[in-house]
């Protein structure tokens, strides 16, 4: 799909805010509503947009702990941790990953005590390397049109 400056234009302004309609948009971009309209089922059709969603603050509904766990799994035992995973709804994000761990998740908890006991039953599997997350000082960037600027 081709992605023109009008295209990128919609996804800046949808990236920070979804709930916007197609009119305003249209304002914001120099657009009508129906063309606005077009581009946004075109961008969703070859699946540039997956999906529209709303972001939480975890530690507002009590979920005060967050930390990083790289993960290196025993011999065999990936397909299996992985299916787990997909059970334990503290695993907030999974990646794979090249290095010596194959694994690396974001993990969100309501105190310690929840984090050792994802930790015991991890360690079943391979072995985890956790480190809390303290801030983030960079969160959820829009991506732009040009992500490389050198």
């Amino acid at each position: 799909m081709e992605m023109d400056k009008l295209n990128w234009a919609i996804l800046t302004v949808l990236q920070e805010n979804s709930r916007l309609s197609f009119a305003e948009i249209g304002r914001q971009v120099g657009l009508s509503a129906p063309a606005v309209a077009e581009r946004v089922q075109k961008l969703e059709d070859n699946g540039v947009i997956k999906g529209y969603g709303i972001t939480l603050d975890l530690s507002k509904l009590g979920y005060t702990l967050q930390a990083l766990v790289a993960f290196k799994a025993h011999a065999g035992k990936l397909p299996r941790f992985l299916e787990l995973l997909q059970t334990m709804p503290e695993i907030r994000e999974c990646y794979r990953v090249t290095g010596s761990e194959c694994l690396m998740m974001k993990v969100a908890v309501k105190q310690a005590q929840d984090l050792e006991l994802i930790i015991n039953v991890f360690v079943e599997y391979g072995e985890p390397t956790t480190s809390v997350i303290l801030s983030n000082p960079v969160s959820s960037k829009p991506v732009v049109e040009q992500l490389v600027t050198h």
